[in-house]
């Protein structure tokens, strides 16, 4: 049998993801590569708001997209294993994320886990099944859950450590904060607000 290394995996032999037998499964992947090291232009975008709840908790809704800002997207090209709030060898900043069940499930990931030692995040993976395969340019997936951390811009980092048809994986890249909903819609009224008085 054609012994076919999975690219980086030494790097991150250490991250076990709780319930899973990843470590067994690797040696046998022909189609997908794992790695832990570190990619840079990426088609994927992972994008999240931050809604204060009350009670020291707060709601994230995150979404993944496919906006091919590299130009570098061909069909067929597959990411899994995604982790946000990723940490490199400590504690997850999203350490208590409790992700929404009403979101399942999220394409091709049915349920929510944890990765642990050398990532660390609260994790989707659909491994061994196929994992997110986008269709078409501005294709997403979302999903939300809460956590008592109040994450701003640069502080939430995330991977993509299972990758197939040529994707580039994610490693620790920095997921992008946008105003929550509410936020836009306050921002809308206000502006509209000042254009009467600016009328009259």
């Amino acid at each position: 049998m054609k012994d076919k290394r999975l690219t980086g995996w030494a790097p991150i032999a250490a991250a076990i993801l709780l319930s899973t037998d990843l470590a067994g499964a690797a040696l046998i992947m022909s189609d997908y590569a794992v790695t832990g090291i570190g990619a840079g232009a990426t088609p994927i975008v992972l994008e999240y708001a931050v809604t204060d709840i009350g009670g020291g908790l707060y709601d994230y809704e995150f979404t993944v997209t496919l906006d091919n800002s590299d130009g570098n997207w061909v069909p067929g090209q597959m990411w899994d294993w995604l982790i946000f709030g990723d940490q490199q060898q400590g504690a997850s900043p999203l350490a208590d994320f409790v992700g929404d069940l009403s979101d399942l499930p999220i394409g091709p990931w049915t349920s929510y886990a944890f990765s642990s030692g050398f990532h660390n995040g609260p994790t989707l993976l659909a491994f061994p099944d196929p994992g997110w395969i986008p269709g078409s340019v501005g294709e997403s997936l979302s999903w939300s859950g809460t956590s008592t951390a109040n994450l701003g811009q640069g502080e939430l980092l995330w991977s993509t450590l299972i990758t197939g048809g040529g994707a580039m994986p994610v490693t620790f890249m920095v997921a992008n904060l946008i105003p929550a909903p509410g936020t836009i819609a306050l921002l809308g009224l206000v502006g509209l607000m000042g254009t009467r008085r600016r009328r009259k």
